[in-house]
């Protein structure tokens, strides 16, 4: 009997053993689902060493480290596809814009009930395909009005067509989008501008809702003059990063000249370093298991904490956190819908 157990409790061991072997690494913990912007920019600045920008040796080398920045399942040429200038160096900018649009097809193939997490059996499949390098290698994301989210396209969803599909063929057409693009415009500016409540708009009110408009065509011009540098009439990618960067500075260069002085650059610094510090404070107080970083369970209670204090829990490194500045900038083009 005693021997029968020894021997149950063997296979029972070596078995767990094996079980744990064939399971698959989580790849999508913090680089992926959810994307842990603040740590993996600390990670990606040690890899890239003194310039701030990782080359093809420096990603090998941080790959081979097995803990840096670089994924075991990734290759060099889906990240240097984000790329922007050819020189075959990714600063920090293009390489967030590779994670984000990682992130957005790993939950767009494995994020079954689109509740933009990966639980249970979807992350399961997700580090399975990433271990078998089915996400090696993708081109930069449009951007712009039609673009895909994990979500899919806007028009595309059922709510939508149902709302807005009026020749009932499945699908909102060109034609159909302007058409609610009209009609969402009108909604607002009769919101916005009937100051009498009537439901129309007299002559003093829509003399207001021109001059916005004529204000807010003007600061569209501006804003796309500035941005939109290949002319396309879209912001791009790797543009929308330079927005970010744009408004970051602006907010240092006191004297407007459109670059930061010594005196400004050390303003700027000093602010980053407490921004950091205060991160790390915060990281520390919800790392429950000491392990350094913040697991998925870590992470909601961070945003419950942020979401009591009258936040979103977003932002700053929570997950989808990001440049909020540089995304709400970035909706300046498109108008009041």
């Amino acid at each position: 009997m005693k021997r029968s157990l020894a021997v149950l409790m063997v296979v029972a061991l070596f078995g767990g053993i094996a079980l744990a072997a064939d399971a698959p690494k989580d790849l999508c913990k913090n680089a992926i689902a959810p994307y842990e912007r603040i740590g993996q920019k600390g990670l990606f600045f040690k890899a890239a060493g003194k310039d701030n920008e990782l080359d093809e040796k420096e990603f090998d080398a941080d790959k081979a480290s097995g803990k840096g920045f670089v994924l075991p399942c990734e290759k060099w040429a889906a990240i240097v596809a984000f790329d922007k200038d050819g020189k075959k160096l990714i600063d920090w900018l293009e390489a967030d814009a590779y994670r984000r649009d990682l992130s957005r097809r790993v939950l767009a193939a494995h994020d079954t009930n689109k509740d933009s997490k990966l639980v249970g059996d979807e992350r399961t499949a997700a580090n399975k395909a990433l271990a078998a390098g089915k996400f090696a290698a993708a081109a930069p994301r449009r951007s712009g009005r039609g673009s895909r989210d994990s979500r899919g396209s806007y028009w595309d969803r059922p709510e939508t067509i149902k709302a807005y599909d009026k020749d009932k063929d499945g699908k909102v057409s060109e034609k159909e989008q302007e058409a609610a693009r009209t009609a969402m415009r009108a909604r607002y500016e009769l919101r916005r501008y009937d100051e009498n409540k009537d439901g129309k708009l007299d002559e003093k009110e829509t003399a207001a809702r021109d001059k916005a408009r004529a204000e807010r065509e003007k600061r569209r011009k501006e804003f796309y003059d500035r941005f939109d540098k290949n002319k396309n009439g879209q912001i791009d990618e790797d543009e929308r990063g330079a927005i970010g960067e744009y408004y970051r500075m602006r907010r240092y260069d006191t004297n407007r000249d459109g670059k930061l002085d010594e005196k400004e650059t050390a303003a700027r610094d000093k602010a980053n370093a407490e921004r950091e510090k205060r991160m790390q404070e915060v990281r520390k107080r919800f790392d429950k298991d000491g392990d350094g970083e913040l697991n998925e369970e870590e992470q909601r209670a961070m945003r419950d904490y942020f979401r009591s204090r009258g936040g979103r829990g977003r932002g700053r490194g929570g997950r989808g956190g990001g440049d909020r500045v540089g995304r709400s900038r970035g909706r300046e083009g498109r108008g009041d819908q």
